[in-house]
């Protein structure tokens, strides 16, 4: 897709995009990785097609702080055998300015959440 052809800008967080969002994951058109930059350190990585306006997204979000300090939350802290379920909310951050969009605003508007697991 091309500027040309943007979808008309719609800030919405209705659960269709979060399933079309699980669509795309499913055949590789959208991807979503945790990774660890640092020790101690998680930040959620998406990219692929937005759900919505299909143009590419590349969101990037850290998930946790150093560990060792009072409330913190590491990559061990689950409990052994379980799983793990970390949310993360994406907004469109395509770079496309959308027919309707406020003022300096590039998104198609959309929210959609991704879940990841870790854990076995």
């Amino acid at each position: 897709m091309n500027e040309d052809s943007a979808q008309q800008y719609e800030k919405t967080t209705a659960f269709v995009w979060t399933e079309r969002a699980f669509e795309l994951l499913e055949t590789g058109q959208l991807r979503a990785e945790i990774q660890q930059p640092s020790p101690g350190v998680e930040a959620s990585h998406v990219w692929g097609k937005c759900p919505r306006c299909g143009h590419d997204v590349d969101d990037w979000q850290p998930l946790s702080t150093v560990t060792g300090l009072i409330g913190s939350r590491g990559p061990d802290s689950a409990a052994p055998g379980t799983i793990a379920v970390e949310t993360v909310d994406i907004s469109c951050g395509c770079g496309i300015v959308h027919p309707g969009a406020p003022d300096d605003t590039t998104g198609c508007g959309v929210s959609f959440r991704i879940e990841f697991e870790q854990g076995a």
